[in-house]
C-alpha cells in the first residue's frame, strides 16, 4: 500500500459518518461495486430459494438463517471497496484474483463460527452472541489484511471485545439501516412489478393473489438488495474500530510521512 494513493481519509467515523461515506462512495464509483452487489444479492436470493423452495422449510427459518449465512458472499463486496480506498483504479480482474486468493480461508473460518455460534446460542446463548459478534469483521480482516485463518480468527475476537457501547451503536445504526433499505427494496419491487409491468404483463399483476408466496420473496429480494450496502457500511465501521483500538490513523500518518522523507532524501 502507497499511502500516497488513499482515497478517503483514515480516521475514527461515527455511524452517520460511515453511512455518508458508503454513499459518497457507491454514488461516485458506481462501476466497480456492481458486479460485488449482484454476487451478493444473487447469493443471498438463492440461499432463501433454497431454504424454503428446495428443503421445504418454513419461512420463519429463512428470516433467521439467510441473515446468519448471507455474509458467506460479502467478500467480493469488501474486496472491492479495499482496493478502491488503497488505489485511485480497480478492476474486475484485481478483485476476482483477491476474492479467490483469499476466499478459502474466509470460507473456513465463516462456516466454523457460523458452526460455533448456532452450537452456543443453542446451548448457552451468550457464548453465541459473542462468537457470532466475533464474525462481524472477518471479511474486512481477511480481504484487507490477508492474515492465516489462526490469525485472522483471533483477530476477530480481538475486534469482539471492548468498545460495547461503541459498536452497539454501529451495530443497531446497521441493523435499522438494513431493515428501511429492505423494506424501501422491497416496496419499490413490488410498485415496478404491480403497478408497473403489471399494465403490460397479466402474470405480474396477479402474483399479490398468492400472499403466501409473493410476500416472503419480495421480502427476501428486498433484504438481498439492501445486504451488500450495509456490508460496505460495516467495512467503514471496521476502520473505524481498528482506528480506536490500534491508532491505525497514526500508523498512517507515520507511514505517510516516511514516504515523503524517502522521496526528499532520493531528490538531495
Amino acid at each position: 500500500m502507497n499511502p500516497s494513493d488513499l482515497q478517503v481519509e483514515i480516521r475514527a467515523r461515527s455511524p452517520g459518518e460511515t453511512v455518508a461515506l458508503a454513499a459518497r462512495m457507491v454514488q461516485h464509483r458506481p462501476g466497480p461495486f456492481l458486479g460485488a452487489w449482484l454476487f451478493y444479492a444473487a447469493g443471498t436470493f438463492a440461499v432463501g430459494y433454497v431454504l424454503v423452495g428446495v428443503l421445504g422449510l418454513h419461512w420463519g427459518w429463512m428470516a433467521g438463517l439467510v441473515p446468519l449465512l448471507a455474509p458467506v458472499f460479502a467478500l467480493p463486496m469488501v474486496t472491492t471497496v479495499g482496493h478502491l480506498i488503497f488505489s485511485p483504479k480497480v478492476s474486475f480482474g484485481t478483485v476476482a484474483l483477491t476474492t479467490l486468493r483469499r476466499g478459502p480461508a474466509f470460507l473456513v473460518l465463516f462456516f466454523v463460527n457460523r458452526v460455533m455460534t448456532l452450537a452456543g446460542l443453542a446451548f448457552f446463548v451468550v457464548p453465541g452472541l459473542y462468537l457470532w459478534r466475533s464474525s462481524w469483521f472477518l471479511a474486512p480482516i481477511v480481504a484487507l489484511e490477508g492474515s492465516s485463518m489462526g490469525a485472522s480468527f483471533r483477530r476477530g475476537r480481538r475486534f469482539a471485545t471492548g468498545f460495547n457501547a461503541h459498536v452497539a451503536s454501529h451495530a443497531l445504526n446497521a441493523s435499522l439501516l438494513l431493515a428501511y433499505l429492505t423494506v424501501s427494496f422491497a416496496s419499490l419491487g413490488h410498485f415496478l412489478a404491480v403497478k408497473v409491468f403489471g399494465q403490460t404483463f397479466t402474470v405480474l399483476a396477479e402474483l399479490p393473489n398468492n400472499a403466501e408466496v409473493y410476500y416472503p420473496y419480495l421480502c427476501l429480494a428486498g433484504f438481498a438488495l439492501a445486504a451488500p450496502y450495509v456490508t460496505l457500511v460495516w467495512f467503514f465501521v471496521y476502520l473505524d474500530v481498528r482506528i480506536r483500538k490500534e491508532g491505525w490513523d497514526l500508523e498512517i500518518a507515520f507511514r505517510t510521512r516516511a514516504a515523503k522523507m524517502m522521496e526528499q532524501s532520493r531528490g538531495v
